[in-house]
C-alpha cells in the first residue's frame, strides 16, 4: 500500500496540482451484497467517480475553463481499520483542472471547495445510486429510510492533507 501511495505521489500524479481525497462509505444494509458482488461494487464506484469529475468540470466551466477535464485515482477499501466488512471507495481527485491554453495544456487549482458543494455532490451521487439500483431491480432504497446506517456518507478532505513525496 505505501509503495502504491509513493509511486502514484511521485510518479504518476502530476506534481503542480493540488490534491483532494474524497472519501463514500455504504449503509451497513449494503455492505454484504457489494462485498459479494465485485460487478455492482464497480459500477457503483463508476457512478461516483463520473459525478465528482462532472463537479470538477462544472466548476472550471464556471472559472472560465470550459472543456477542462480533471482526473481521479480510486482505491476500494473492503475493511476498516478492525478489520469488519466495510467496503468503500477513497478517491484522490485533481484539485483542479487540465485545460487548452494555445496549443498547451494549462494547469488550473480550482478556488476554494465549499462544505455545501460536498453535500450538493453527495446528492447527486445517491440520487445516480438509487436511479441505478432501482433500475436493476436490486435494492429497495425506501428500507433504509429508516435505518439511520441506511444512509450514504461521504467527506472531503483538504488537498493540503495529501502531500507529495511522503508515503506513509
Amino acid at each position: 500500500m505505501n509503495a502504491t501511495a509513493a509511486d502514484l505521489m511521485e510518479r504518476v500524479l502530476p506534481p503542480q496540482s493540488g490534491l483532494r481525497q474524497w472519501v463514500l462509505t455504504f449503509p451497513f444494509s449494503w455492505r454484504r451484497r457489494l462485498a459479494q458482488d465485485g460487478a455492482l461494487l464497480g459500477r457503483l464506484t463508476r457512478l461516483v467517480v463520473e459525478t465528482v469529475l462532472a463537479f470538477y468540470a462544472a466548476r472550471a466551466a464556471e472559472q472560465g475553463w470550459p472543456g477542462a477535464k480533471s482526473g481521479a485515482v480510486t482505491v476500494v477499501q473492503r475493511t476498516s481499520s478492525d478489520l469488519r466488512l466495510n467496503p468503500h471507495l477513497h478517491l484522490v481527485v485533481l484539485d483542479g483542472a487540465w485545460h487548452e491554453d494555445g496549443g498547451e495544456l494549462a494547469w488550473e487549482a480550482l478556488s476554494h471547495l465549499r462544505t455545501s458543494e460536498v453535500g450538493e455532490v453527495l446528492e447527486r451521487v445517491v440520487r445516480r445510486m438509487e436511479s441505478h439500483l432501482r433500475r436493476s431491480g436490486l435494492f429497495r432504497m425506501d428500507q433504509d429510510d429508516d435505518d439511520p446506517e441506511g444512509n450514504l456518507a461521504a467527506s472531503a478532505v483538504s488537498g493540503q492533507a495529501l502531500q507529495r513525496g511522503r508515503s506513509g
